[in-house]
């Protein structure tokens, strides 16, 4: 009996379910991501219907023709090297393209090409599947989250700048006030001797927003990163073993990365200042360089009093800073520097990590992608 019953349901599941070619037609037919696959010569010989909404064009209308018309001509010779490195290598590729439909909408798409792998016996590759997903909502989302972020760091970085300057002019009013009601000429003297250095205070401050906002400067002066880190260690060498510092380099063979040389070299500048304001005494400071897949690993570290947890999230905000005379410290130091040192990095596409123990160091590792041409 039981035997029976299992034969009837395998018999109804047979009947319910295409069989070979005709499932997997439906199955890529009525698939949700737009999908598009061609023969060995890159034709169209397959247009879903996603792939009719999302690129607003009739499958009757695709079909046959070569893949590069489903993209825009200024992407088409990229199409062109990665459906050939795709077959010939085997390998994925994937690259981003915009496009605008009939009715003048503009969608960011991301297309992933795949091999379609011959059967047995039957060579290499016979043709290209295309992937294709609409990232146009995440990328305004992530445009709008970016705007509101530039909004907030705006708000801080007015709010700091009024503090700072509030302070530094409440105290020149109030020496120059001195000097004018003194008759006496040391006094006079020790006043005007402090509006001075107030003054230098906020011309230092004022150079460093300026440094701060250079980000549209076109820097035309490129090297190759590990040449900039090598110049930088030899001219630091001296000057900081006069104040007990060790410099040490561990740089492993990394692809070349060209870098805009002032500021990278205004990365490095502001990352050893940080780290000599740490280690007072003497210490150690190391630079490293590395790959780690697609990306150059350049670490900073130092063997100094590292930064407090409850600091931590901050240290990169404009302003923020534990030495200067603002948070208790004896130095001229407006926060400015590890701020200059994240935008500089992310100008360059990358991003920045710290890793910090209170009493053994700190340790900023920057990650830059390696940009290979196609």
């Amino acid at each position: 009996m039981r035997s029976n019953e299992t034969h009837t349901v395998s018999e109804n599941q047979s009947k319910a379910t295409p069989s070979g070619d005709d499932f997997y037609r439906r199955l890529c037919e009525n698939a949700s991501v737009a999908l598009i696959a061609t023969d060995g010569e890159f034709r169209i010989v397959s247009w879903n219907a996603a792939a009719e909404r999302l690129l607003d064009r009739p499958a009757e209308e695709m079909l046959s023709r070569p893949l590069r018309c489903a993209v825009p001509e200024n992407r088409r010779k990229l199409l062109d090297r990665l459906l050939t490195r795709t077959t010939r290598r085997g390998v994925a590729s994937q690259f981003e393209v915009q496009i605008t439909g009939r009715d003048g909408t503009i969608r960011d798409l991301i297309i992933l090409l795949s091999p379609i792998p011959a059967g047995e016996g039957e060579g290499h590759n016979c043709g290209v599947a295309a992937w294709i997903v609409d990232e146009t909502h995440a990328k305004r989302l992530a445009e709008r989250l970016s705007q509101a972020e530039k909004i907030a760091s705006l708000g801080t970085l007015a709010g700091g700048v009024a503090h700072h300057f509030n302070n530094i002019f409440g105290g020149v009013a109030t020496f120059v006030e001195i000097a004018l009601d003194s008759g006496d000429p040391a006094s006079m003297k020790r006043a005007l001797s402090m509006t001075a250095q107030a003054a230098r205070r906020a011309a230092k401050i004022t150079e460093s927003l300026l440094r701060f906002a250079r980000s549209s400067d076109h820097e035309t002066n490129f090297s190759d990163l590990t040449e900039v880190v090598l110049t930088f260690a030899n001219l630091s060498e001296r000057p900081l073993g006069e104040r007990h510092i060790d410099l040490q380099l561990d740089l492993k063979p990394v692809p070349v990365l060209q870098v805009e040389t002032r500021r990278m070299h205004q990365v490095l500048r502001n990352l050893l200042l940080n780290a000599e304001e740490a280690m007072p005494n003497g210490g150690v400071v190391r630079i490293g360089m590395d790959r780690d897949g697609g990306e150059v690993v350049l670490t900073f570290s130092d063997t100094g009093c590292g930064i407090a947890p409850e600091n931590l999230p901050m240290i990169f905000e404009p302003f923020f800073t534990t030495k200067g005379v603002h948070a208790g410290g004896e130095q001229i130091n407006p926060g400015l520097g590890l701020s200059v040192v994240h935008g500089y990095v992310l100008e360059m596409g990358g991003k920045i990590d710290v890793d910090s123990t209170t009493g053994e160091g700190t340790t900023f590792s920057i990650r830059l992608p390696i940009r290979n041409a196609v």
